[in-house]
């Protein structure tokens, strides 16, 4: 499933310039066959966070430190609502924003789960950066592992279970 994205500067473009400078960015993904649960756990369980981000992931006093290194990004989780939400503070090296936050909301459907992604605090020459961090990176890569390892998956090419 592609990730819903819109052409920069249009009047469907889903970032927003705040009075302070910085800009928010908000990211539309529908994820099929993942329950709300799995991907909360995908985002917060350290095993699983290793798993697909192919980086350790720590447990620290409420939430869970983790990173993707090839995309340069290190995240931490401040707050979770069981099920239904996620909010991380993130570093990328290579950003102009050395700090800011996104909120990963997750809303079950029948058949799918939609993560809607609300990344604040950027800098402008950020939003195409978040914008290719989010919907081709992050997203697809926790996709692919909800369906390897999730109960309604077929395991098409995944010899190992537990190497996902």
């Amino acid at each position: 499933m592609t990730s819903l994205n819109f052409r920069p500067g249009s009047k469907q473009d889903p970032s927003y310039a705040h009075e302070d400078g910085t800009h928010s960015l908000i990211i539309t993904d529908i994820i099929q066959r993942g329950t709300a649960s799995q991907i909360y756990r995908a985002f917060t369980d350290p095993a699983s966070l290793s798993a697909w981000t192919g980086s350790p992931a720590v447990e620290t006093p409420g939430g869970v430190r983790w990173s993707v290194g090839e995309f340069g990004l290190e995240a931490t989780s401040v707050e979770l609502v069981v099920g239904e939400r996620i909010a991380v503070e993130l570093e990328c090296r290579d950003w102009p924003t050395e700090r800011s936050r996104a909120e990963i909301r997750l809303w079950p459907t029948p058949r799918a789960t939609m993560a809607i992604v609300t990344h604040r605090g950027l800098a402008e020459a950020d939003l195409a950066h978040a914008r290719e961090l989010w919907a081709p990176r992050v997203l697809d890569r926790m996709r692919w592992y909800i369906h390897a390892v999730g109960p309604q998956s077929s395991p098409v090419g995944v010899t190992d279970r537990g190497a996902f």
